[in-house]
C-alpha cells in the first residue's frame, strides 16, 4: 500500500464531466509521471502511453492534422521515423509485405494491443491486463454494431478475437437509441471511465491506481478540445 502516495498527490484533480477542461495538460501529466515512476514500473507506463503512439500513428499515415501529445513519440520522431516501438515497426514490415485486412489499421491495433498486453503480463499489472482485454472486446462490439448495416464481414473487422467475453448489451441498447454520433461517443467513453474506475483496484495509491488516472485523463483530454464540426473517425479509433 502506499508506494506511489508522493507521485498520486502531484497529480490533479480529474473533470467532473466529459468536455470540462484539466486543470493540468494530459503531456504535463505524463512528463510527471515519468519523472517521479519508479524504474522498474517505467516499462509499463510507456505500454500503457504507447495507445497515444498507436493513435498518433494511424493519424499521420492518413494524412490527419490531427496529434495527440503525451505519447512515448514526439510528431518530429514519428515524422523521422525515430525510436518507433517494437510494433510499428512490424507493422511496417507487414504493411510493405501487404496486410491481408479492409481496414489495415486495425493490424496496427492488434499489435500494439498485443504488446501492451504481453508486457502486463510479464509485470503481472492486473489494471492493464484487465482493462485491455475489455477495451478489447468493446472495440470489437463497436465494430459489429457499424457493419451491422452496411452487410460487412464482422471477422475483417475483429482484433484478437476471443479474447474473453463480456456483456455489452446494456450498452448497445444505449447506443440504439442514439441519433446523435457525438452522444454517443460520449456513452461510449463514460463506460470507459467506469471500467477503468473498476480495474484500478482498492488503493489509490498503487501503480494500478496511477496508470487508471493518466487512462482517464487520456479521455478526458480528448474531449476538452472537441470541437463542432468535428471528425467522429478520431474518436472511433484514437486510443480507444
Amino acid at each position: 500500500m502506499g508506494a506511489y502516495y508522493f507521485l498520486a498527490c502531484l497529480l490533479p484533480p480529474l473533470p467532473s464531466s466529459l468536455g470540462e477542461k484539466l486543470t493540468v495538460s494530459f503531456p504535463d501529466m505524463t512528463r510527471i509521471a515519468h519523472r517521479h515512476i519508479q524504474p522498474q514500473d517505467d516499462q509499463l507506463l510507456r505500454a500503457q502511453l504507447s495507445v497515444v503512439d498507436a493513435a498518433n500513428w494511424e493519424s499521420i499515415e492518413q494524412g490527419r492534422n490531427h496529434f495527440l501529445e503525451g505519447g512515448t513519440l514526439s510528431r518530429e520522431e514519428m515524422e523521422s521515423m525515430q525510436n518507433l516501438p517494437a510494433f510499428i515497426r512490424q507493422f511496417l514490415d507487414e504493411k510493405e509485405r501487404g496486410i491481408r485486412r479492409p481496414y489495415i489499421y486495425d493490424r496496427l491495433w492488434e499489435l500494439c494491443y498485443g504488446a501492451l498486453l504481453a508486457r502486463a503480463e510479464e509485470e503481472g499489472c492486473r489494471y492493464l491486463i484487465d482493462y485491455t482485454v475489455w477495451e478489447i472486446e468493446l472495440r470489437n462490439c463497436l465494430a459489429a454494431l457499424r457493419l451491422r448495416e452496411s452487410e460487412g464481414n464482422i471477422a475483417d473487422r475483429t482484433i484478437m478475437p476471443g479474447i474473453r467475453s463480456f456483456d455489452f448489451s446494456g450498452l448497445l441498447s444505449r447506443l440504439d437509441s442514439q441519433n446523435n454520433p457525438l452522444e454517443a461517443e460520449r456513452i461510449i467513453d463514460s463506460e470507459r471511465l467506469k471500467q477503468i474506475f473498476h480495474c484500478r483496484g482498492a488503493d489509490p495509491f498503487s501503480l494500478d491506481a496511477i496508470l487508471a488516472f493518466l487512462a482517464c485523463a487520456f479521455i478526458y483530454s480528448r474531449w476538452e478540445k472537441m470541437k463542432i464540426p468535428y471528425d467522429i473517425q478520431n474518436f472511433i479509433y484514437s486510443g480507444g
